[in-house]
């Protein structure tokens, strides 16, 4: 068996250039130490060099050159040994030549049936097969083409760098690992690093800060912040700048004012904590809890509650920008956020980071109250660099806004106020005066005009489309009476007169249906929720039926209400304050103590029941925001620091008219 092949790559020692008289150029080569094969005296390895490597200076000539047995020689005296005529291996030599990025000049020599063009390298000899064109090429054409990359034996190549480099899938806010050729000046004596990048084989430039030292490593992690129109990245450490700078709009102007009723400044969103070892119990303190779910929220929510405005952030108290830049490399060092680690660099990724602390502390309704946008402007001391700042743009909000659920803030000239005690109350009775005052009741649409018809009964004209539809029934027929004993049996029927009952509620066929409950309120604060009273109540009416009430209670008020309406428990404390707390029906089990100080459930030692009322779920809204609605005490707000007389005269004159019985 001989030693070669065809079709097989071997590596073959190079033995320097010789110039033949016709004017080839061949490099000689050795393979295993000899220069030709037994049998073979008048024969030497050698391939056809290329200008690039007759043009290459001795000491970067390759050792090695890999070469292809395009075709054997066979020999007389020993059929088994036969002589390779050999080829440079293009998978092997291209990479030497060319470098993906960089510009090469090239001459069109010929066209295939389907249409692509076969060039060849004006400077270094080389055909290359298959290129395609928009536009129709002639013989002799002369082309200035980008290499965008190598794929084995064939370049891929592009009309100009930034095609290049878009075709390589190089993309914006990306981190990529590059080799640090050498530190290198520029025509201007500005140093950078002569980079390639590890996996594309593109050169680039990471410039230098007057400050920074080259690094003492032979590789770089960056980030691209931009792709030029030219082509170029603009390369930067990673997190320090917006990767999609070059879509933010320029600002028109950068002056700002001065703080006020409707605009505040805030130069990052970040406040690392005092301590750098901070005791135990605030070891959990995150960098974004001051500043971003603290004093930004609060002045959110204080433009929300007030006329609306502007929070720019990246803007210093005196109105210069500054940038958000130094927040980017941060945003995902929160772990007080269930999405750390998915935020980018990018305007899209700082936004998702406010929208999501306003939908934490504010609310999602809060949120869609707010624009976000983002602006740039030229770095006054260097013209080549932007920074960016962006602005929060708050809509006044129609209902109150709460920070965290329980505190009120408002906007006061240049300053953000907490509001306590009577001013809440205040405050949202303003609110609902004000939405009244914008949404007024309809007035009434004046009678149709009607026509008399002669001998024919009084007839209204209808006009337009009319739709003709049945008026809802409430079936207000008596249904019976549930009257308490003071033995602590309960009687359905007719109405009792002897014993006198301690209570008496009037029920009608309406509440048979299963959706109203059965309230039973004592002055400890236990309250006792009958549901469905349609099915609990006895078939056989008029007769006396154990387990109604406890009679060793007082029995203060009993209640027939719908699941949705709320029940206000008042109640006053030892100290003598008055206290309300409020819960949807629904929520209130079996057998439950709703004794009540606000949003806190009271051992009834400490607060004395006075009265209950149940409120229409109509005005869940007013109950919901300045009432606790639930008894672990969020949302709402504790009623012991309002005047909370002025809310149930509000609920009293709001009230519409509910089955009930008050115990005389």
């Amino acid at each position: 068996m001989g030693t070669f092949a065809i079709n097989q790559f071997y590596d073959f020692d190079s033995a320097g250039l010789e110039e033949e008289d016709n004017g080839n150029v061949f490099i000689y080569l050795k393979y295993n130490g000899e220069n030709t094969l037994p049998g073979f005296p008048h024969f030497s390895f050698r391939v056809k060099a290329y200008p690039c490597q007759i043009a290459m200076p001795p000491e970067r000539f390759p050792k090695k050159i890999r070469c292809l047995v395009k075709d054997l020689i066979p020999n007389r005296l020993d059929q088994d040994e036969q002589f390779p005529k050999l080829v440079q291996d293009r998978a092997w030599l291209l990479p030497l030549i060319y470098v993906p990025g960089f510009t090469y000049e090239f001459a069109v020599i010929g066209k295939d049936s389907t249409g692509k063009y076969t060039l060849k390298d004006i400077a270094n000899g080389i055909e290359h097969y298959n290129h395609e064109s928009a536009t129709e090429l002639r013989l002799g054409d002369k082309l200035s083409l980008v290499v965008q990359d190598i794929r084995k034996s064939y370049l891929t190549l592009v009309e100009n760098r930034h095609a290049a480099i878009v075709g390589a899938n190089f993309k914006v806010g990306q981190k990529y690992d590059f080799t640090i050729r050498k530190v290198k000046p520029d025509e201007n004596n500005r140093q950078y690093l002569q980079l390639v990048d590890k996996t594309r084989g593109f050169w680039h430039r990471f410039y230098l800060e007057n400050d920074d030292a080259a690094p003492n490593t032979d590789s770089i992690r960056l980030e691209i912040g931009e792709i030029t129109p030219e082509g170029w990245l603009c390369l930067q450490y990673p997190g320090t700048r917006l990767s999609d700078i070059q879509k933010i709009r320029q600002a028109e102007s950068t002056d700002f004012g001065r703080e006020d009723e409707r605009r505040e400044f805030k130069s990052t969103i970040v406040f690392p904590p005092r301590d750098k070892n901070p005791p135990a119990a605030s070891r959990h303190q995150s960098i974004f809890d001051k500043q971003l779910r603290g004093t930004i929220m609060r002045t959110i929510a204080s433009f929300m509650n007030s006329q609306g405005g502007s929070l720019f952030i990246g803007v210093t108290d005196s109105g210069d920008v500054c940038g958000i830049e130094g927040d980017l490399p941060k945003l995902n060092e929160d772990w007080n956020d269930q999405y750390n680690g998915q935020y980018k660099t990018s305007t899209d990724g700082y936004e998702l980071k406010l929208r999501n602390a306003i939908s934490t502390v504010l609310g999602d309704f809060a949120n869609s109250l707010v624009t976000v946008r983002f602006y740039k402007v030229d770095d006054p001391a260097d013209s080549s660099n932007q920074r960016v700042f962006c602005e929060v743009v708050v809509k006044a909000a129609s209902t109150p806004i709460f920070h965290g659920g329980t505190r009120l803030f408002v906007r006061a000239g240049n300053s953000t106020r907490l509001l306590i005690n009577g001013d809440i109350t205040s405050f949202i009775l303003q609110k609902m005066r004000n939405q009244q005052q914008l949404h007024p009741q309809p007035a009434k649409a004046p009678a149709p005009a009607t026509a008399t018809l002669p001998d024919a009964p009084r007839l209204t004209e209808l006009t337009g489309s009319v739709a003709l539809v049945q008026p809802p029934k409430s079936d207000t027929r008596n249904w019976g009476t549930l009257s308490f004993l003071p033995d602590g049996d309960r009687q359905f029927g007719k109405i009792v007169s002897d014993p006198v009952p301690v209570a008496a509620l009037q029920l009608t066929q309406e509440h048979r249906k299963s959706k109203y409950q059965l309230l039973q309120c004592y002055a400890s604060g236990n309250v006792n929720a009958v549901s469905n009273i349609g099915k609990k109540l006895p078939g056989k009416k008029n007769q006396p039926f154990k387990g109604g009430w406890n009679s060793d209670d007082t029995l203060l008020q009993v209640f027939v209400c719908s699941p949705e309406d709320y029940l206000v428990i008042r109640s006053k404390g030892q100290d003598g304050i008055s206290y309300a707390k409020a819960i949807q029906v629904k929520e209130i089990t079996t057998h439950d103590s709703l004794t009540a100080q606000g949003n806190k459930i009271l051992d009834p030692s400490q607060a004395t029941v006075t009265s209950y009322q149940v409120v229409s779920e109509r005005l869940s809204s007013f109950i919901y925001d300045i009432i606790s609605k639930k008894r672990d005490g969020a949302p709402g707000q504790n009623t012991a620091l309002i005047r909370v007389q002025d809310c149930i005269a509000f609920l009293d004159k709001q009230q519409e008219p509910t089955e009930n019985a008050t115990v005389a």
